[in-house]
C-alpha cells in the first residue's frame, strides 16, 4: 500500500513536472510570436505611420510671410513694359516665333553643356538612418576613387541588413576587400547589393567601397544612389579632368613690366594714340604696348616695346581688342582707349596689388576727374520672350575686403586692369563694331569678379574728328543688329 502510494505520488510529480514544462514552453513560444510580431507589425506600422504623416504635414495649414517671400521670389520674373530698350522687337516679327524656338533650342543646349555640380541641386530623403558624402568627391577619367563615411546607423535589430548602391551614367561599383558573412552582388556593374544578417559587417563592407568611372567626360556630375528599406539618398561625384595651370614667369626682380602689358584699340586719331604711348614712356619706359589699328591711310607706330598690328579698314571695334588681347604674354593685361594720357595718379602697381591679394578677376581705376564709376548688373529671368538685363548706375556690392578704396561691382569704366586668361574666356564678340561697351561686361557675369577703386587714376583727352565721328556713330541699322545679337546671344529681351 505504502509502496502504491509512492508511485502515486512519483507519477503525480512527474505530470506535474510535465504540465509545467508545457506551460512553460507554450509561454515562450507565444512570447516569440509576440515579439516576432511586434517586430514585423513594428515594421508595417513605421510605414504606415509615416505616410500617414507625410499624407498628414500636407494638410497642416500656413501662413507666407510676405517679407521673406518677396526675397525669395521678387526678383524671379521681369517686366520689360518700361525697358528703354526692347531687344525683342529688333527680331523681324513674321520670324519672331522661328527665332524663339531656335533660340529657345540652343539655350537648352547651352544649359546642359555648362551645367555644373554646384548648379545641381541634391535632394536627400529619408537620410536619418544613413552615413555618406555630399560633397568634395572627384574622380579623373578612368580613374578610381573611394567613397568614404558609407554606414548604416539603424538601432532595430532585424534578421538581416541590406543596401543598394547605383550608379547613373560614368562607371561601376566595385569593393576594394570582402568581409566575411557579407554578400555582395553586383561588382564591377552600375548597381551594387550588399546583405548581412550582422549591422556591423555590413557596415564593415561598406567602407570598402570604390568607384570606378568608365565613360569619358571632362567635366561632368554622376549621381550615385544609396537606398536602405525606404531611404534614398544621392551622393555627387564629379568626373574632372585635370586641367594644366597657366603659369607666368614675373622675372628675378619682379619688375611690373614681365606683368602687365597695356593693350588699346585706335581708328583714325593718331594724335590721340601717340599723345597716349608718350605718355606711357614717360612712366613705365619699359612696359609692352600693343596697338590694334583699322585706320587708313596707316601711319607707322612701331617702336621700341611698342607693336603696332594693321587691320583691314573699320574691321571694328572688339574685333581690335580680341586681336590685341590674343597678343599679350604677361598674366595681366591694362586696357585704355587711344584717348587716354598717363598721369603721376595711373600707379598701375596699386591695381597689382589688388588682382595678386584677392580672386577679383579685373578691377577699374578712374578716368578724369569724374571720380569712381560702377554699376550693378544681373540676370531676371523672363518668359518665352528671354530674361531681363536690370543695370543699376552708380550702385555696387559692397566694398573690396582689404582694400577700402575698392567697390565690387559689375560694369566698369574701359579703364581696367585684368587677367590676361579671365579676359580671353570671355572674350569680344566681333558683331560690336563700333559703339560697344556694356555687351562685354553683360558676357561676364556670373564669369569674372569685377571691382573699382578711385586710388588709380588716368586722364582722359576727348578727340573726335569728323571722319571718326561718322564711322563711331553707325546709324539705326547698326543698333538693329546690336540688340538683335544681344537679343539672341545671351537670351536677353531687355
Amino acid at each position: 500500500m505504502a509502496g502504491t502510494q509512492h508511485a502515486n505520488f512519483r507519477q503525480n510529480c512527474c505530470t506535474r513536472r510535465y504540465r509545467q514544462l508545457m506551460v512553460t514552453g507554450v509561454v515562450a513560444t507565444v512570447s516569440l510570436l509576440i515579439i516576432g510580431g511586434y517586430y514585423q507589425w513594428d515594421e508595417v506600422t513605421r510605414t504606415s505611420r509615416y505616410e500617414v504623416l507625410t499624407e498628414s504635414i500636407k494638410k497642416i495649414p500656413f501662413t507666407w510671410r510676405n517679407e521673406t517671400l518677396s526675397l525669395l521670389y521678387g526678383k524671379s520674373h521681369c517686366d520689360c513694359s518700361r525697358a528703354s530698350q526692347n531687344l525683342w522687337k529688333a527680331a523681324d516679327e513674321q520670324d519672331r516665333d522661328a527665332t524663339i524656338e531656335r533660340r529657345t533650342k540652343e539655350l537648352a543646349k547651352y544649359n546642359r553643356r555648362v551645367e555644373s555640380f554646384e548648379d545641381t541641386p541634391m535632394i536627400v530623403d529619408g537620410s536619418v538612418p544613413l552615413s555618406y558624402p555630399v560633397r568634395g568627391l572627384a574622380v579623373v577619367p578612368e580613374g578610381t576613387v573611394h567613397i568614404p563615411g558609407l554606414a548604416v546607423q539603424e538601432k532595430i535589430i532585424r534578421q538581416k541588413y541590406e543596401v543598394q548602391l547605383e550608379t547613373a551614367d560614368y562607371g561601376v561599383l566595385d569593393t576594394i576587400a570582402e568581409v566575411g558573412r557579407v554578400q555582395v552582388e553586383g561588382l564591377r556593374t552600375k548597381s551594387l547589393t550588399i546583405r548581412s544578417e550582422s549591422l556591423s559587417r555590413l557596415n564593415r563592407q561598406l567602407q570598402f567601397v570604390v568607384y570606378t568611372n568608365t565613360v569619358y567626360d571632362i567635366d561632368a556630375t554622376e549621381i550615385i544612389t544609396f537606398r536602405y528599406l525606404d531611404h534614398t539618398v544621392s551622393i555627387p561625384l564629379r568626373i574632372r579632368v585635370r586641367r594644366a595651370p597657366f603659369l607666368y614667369d614675373p622675372g628675378p626682380d619682379n619688375d611690373i613690366s614681365a606683368k602687365v602689358t597695356v593693350v588699346t584699340k585706335t581708328f583714325l586719331r593718331y594724335a590721340s594714340i601717340r599723345a597716349l604711348l608718350s605718355s606711357i614712356r614717360e612712366f613705365y619706359s619699359n612696359i609692352r604696348v600693343i596697338v590694334a589699328d583699322d585706320s587708313r591711310p596707316v601711319e607707322d607706330l612701331q617702336a621700341e616695346n611698342v607693336d603696332h598690328y594693321v587691320m583691314p579698314f573699320a574691321a571694328g571695334w572688339f574685333a581690335g581688342r580680341n586681336l590685341a588681347v590674343s597678343q599679350v604674354t604677361t598674366p595681366y593685361l591694362l586696357w585704355v582707349d587711344d584717348d587716354f594720357v598717363f598721369v603721376p595718379e595711373t600707379k598701375l602697381e596699386n591695381l597689382v596689388e589688388v588682382l595678386e591679394n584677392t580672386r577679383l578677376d579685373l578691377v577699374a581705376g578712374t578716368v578724369g576727374h569724374n571720380g569712381i564709376k560702377f554699376t550693378k548688373m544681373d540676370i531676371v529671368p523672363g518668359d518665352e520672350n528671354g530674361d531681363c538685363l536690370r543695370i543699376h548706375d552708380l550702385r555696387n556690392w559692397g566694398q573690396v575686403p582689404g582694400f577700402p578704396h575698392c567697390y565690387l561691382a559689375t560694369r566698369v569704366t574701359n579703364f581696367f586692369l585684368a587677367r590676361t586668361d579671365s579676359v580671353r574666356a570671355v572674350g569680344f564678340d566681333p558683331v560690336y563694331t563700333r559703339s560697344a561697351h556694356t555687351q562685354f561686361f553683360m558676357a561676364a557675369i556670373g564669369r569674372l569678379r569685377v571691382a573699382a577703386c578711385d586710388h588709380v587714376r588716368i586722364d582722359h583727352v576727348s578727340n573726335k574728328p569728323p571722319e571718326y565721328k561718322k564711322f563711331r556713330n553707325a546709324g539705326g541699322d547698326y543698333e538693329k543688329v546690336n540688340r538683335q545679337r544681344q537679343y539672341f546671344k545671351h537670351n536677353i529681351q531687355c
